[in-house]
C-alpha cells in the first residue's frame, strides 16, 4: 500500500522503503520538507526498515532543501546497516548527484526494480 504524503510517497516492498519524491523543494514549504523527513526517519525506526530506495520519477530536478533531506534519510538507512538508492533520475539530475559525489555514496538505478534487486545481495 503506498500512502502519498505532500513531499513524499510511502511504500515499503518487503523490507525495502520507497520514497518518491511528489516534486521539488520550490514547490513545498521548507516545513512540509522538515516535518514529512522526520516522519520518514521515525517510520524507518518504527518500522525497521532495513534499505531505502529514493525515486526521482516525477522530478527533473531537485534544489537544495530537497538535496539535504535526502542525504539524512540516506544516512539514516545507512547508519541503521541497511543500504540506500536512488532510481529513475533524470540525466540533469544524475550529473548534480554525481557532481556531489552522492552516487559514491549511494549508486543510482535507471529503475526502482533494479534499486530493490540490488540489495538482495547486501542482505545475506
Amino acid at each position: 500500500m503506498t500512502q502519498i504524503n505532500t513531499v513524499f510517497a510511502i511504500e515499503f516492498v518487503g523490507d525495502v522503503l520507497v520514497l518518491t519524491l511528489q516534486g521539488d523543494s520550490t514547490g513545498f514549504r521548507y516545513s512540509d520538507i522538515h516535518s514529512e523527513t522526520n516522519a520518514v526517519i521515525r517510520t524507518i525506526d518504527r518500522r525497521n526498515a532495513q534499505h531505502l530506495v529514493i525515486n526521482f520519477k516525477n522530478v527533473e530536478i531537485v534544489g537544495s532543501i530537497m538535496i539535504s533531506a535526502i542525504i539524512k534519510l540516506a544516512r539514516k538507512s545507512t547508519a541503521k546497516k541497511g543500504h540506500a538508492a536512488f532510481c529513475c533520475t533524470s540525466d540533469t539530475m544524475r550529473e548534480v548527484m554525481q557532481s556531489m559525489n552522492l552516487t559514491r555514496l549511494w549508486p543510482c538505478f535507471d529503475s526502482q526494480e533494479e534499486a530493490i534487486k540490488s540489495f538482495e545481495s547486501k542482505s545475506e
